[in-house]
Parts: C-alpha cells; sequence; structure tokens
C-alpha cells in the first residue's frame, strides 16, 4: 500500500494530527508525519524542505490539513507520475481565505504564509486526485469577525475547502476548522478516499451557498 504523508496546519505541530496518523496506520498504511516550520518560511521555502525529507521510493499519498493541505498539492506536483498517489485535504484554503487579509496586521507574528493565505483564484489542480473535506460549523454571524460569507468552518469557507475537487470528491462536516482533523466523521471519510479515491456521499453533511 502507499505511504501516506501526513501534514498539520499552520501553528500546528505533527501531534495535532496524532489520532488521524493512528487510524491511517491501523487501515494498513506506512504513514510519515513530518513538522515543518510553518511560522517561519514562505510556502515555497517550507515545499523545498518539505520534499527532501520524503521517502524516495514508492507511491506517496498525502493527508494536509488547512495549510498543510495547499504543500500536499505543491509536494505531489514535484514527484514523477509515476509515484503520485492520492491527496486528501482537510479545510485547505485552495481560494485563500477573507481572515488571512483581515489577520495581514499580524503577520510579523504569523509569518510570511499569512500573506499566501489571503483570496485568490486557486491553482492548476488537474493531473492531481483531490478528495476536499470541509467544514460548516461556524455560525453565520461570525462572519462579521472573519469577513466568510456563506458556509464556512470558521476560518475556511466550504468553496475554498472543496477548491476544484470534482463534486464526488468532496465532503461537508459541521466541523470547526482547529479540531476538524480530529473528528471521527473526517477520519473514516479520509480512509473512505485513500482506500478507493472516492467519498461515501451519504456522509455528505451539506451544499455550500
Amino acid at each position: 500500500m502507499d505511504t501516506v504523508v501526513i501534514l498539520h496546519g499552520l501553528a500546528r505541530r505533527a501531534t495535532s494530527m496524532r489520532k488521524l496518523a493512528l487510524a491511517v496506520e491501523k487501515a494498513g498504511y506506512k504513514t510519515v508525519s513530518l513538522n515543518y516550520p510553518s511560522m517561519r518560511w514562505p510556502i515555497d521555502d517550507l515545499v523545498e524542505d518539505l520534499f527532501s525529507q520524503l521517502p524516495t521510493i514508492g507511491t506517496l499519498s498525502f493527508v494536509g490539513h488547512s495549510l498543510g493541505g495547499i504543500i500536499s498539492k505543491k509536494l505531489m506536483r514535484k514527484l514523477t507520475i509515476d509515484r503520485r498517489g492520492r491527496i486528501v485535504q482537510i479545510g485547505a484554503p485552495n481560494f485563500g481565505t477573507e481572515i488571512a487579509a483581515r489577520a495581514a496586521a499580524f503577520a510579523p507574528i504569523i509569518g510570511p504564509t499569512l500573506a499566501e493565505l489571503e483570496p485568490h483564484g486557486g491553482e492548476d489542480d488537474s493531473g492531481l486526485d483531490i478528495g476536499a473535506i470541509g467544514g460548516t460549523a461556524a455560525h453565520s454571524a461570525y462572519s462579521m469577525i472573519t469577513g466568510i460569507d456563506g458556509e464556512n468552518d470558521g476560518k475556511v469557507s466550504l468553496r475554498s475547502a472543496w477548491g476544484h475537487a470534482p463534486e464526488h470528491k468532496r465532503l461537508a462536516f459541521p466541523v470547526a476548522h482547529s479540531l476538524m482533523m480530529q473528528d471521527k466523521q473526517v477520519i473514516a471519510a479520509t480512509l473512505d478516499f485513500l482506500n478507493t479515491g472516492r467519498f461515501d456521499n451519504s456522509r455528505q453533511d451539506t451544499q455550500p451557498n
């Protein structure tokens, strides 16, 4: 089976993904959980550093929470086609997030990745097998603080989390951004996609506004 590389989000550590990593291991995969200095370097530098740490043989799949989901796509593109497995993104800001723009004043603390996560048109995801999971737990009134319109997880809109993933490769759950990678439904859906390249649509929570 594939080796699954597991990547945490901004300002987190690999320990935040431990519950998910254990479930992936129990399903029979070898896992590699990597820490990276998410608040220190721009995204391209993080990608270069992480790429040097990847296994050099075999097929690789990725599971990434938030920023880790964005980095997962960039790492996959650097692999030869014969080594590319699947990607599961959990709350990844594929089109950026309005909250990054509103928090711009905190860039000296949060780091250079913040500006790169401001709203944008997204990347070309062609050739990548991506399953995208988004959260919908944020109350609508919270948008006055975050600036995020429509359903969202408190930090990333459902539209951005789904990115360019086709309909049968995206799901939504009533979970919040900071804890979604530890949610039992999210973990079960992650395993579904790693195993089959599809989600069980009966798990679907909602559609975006």
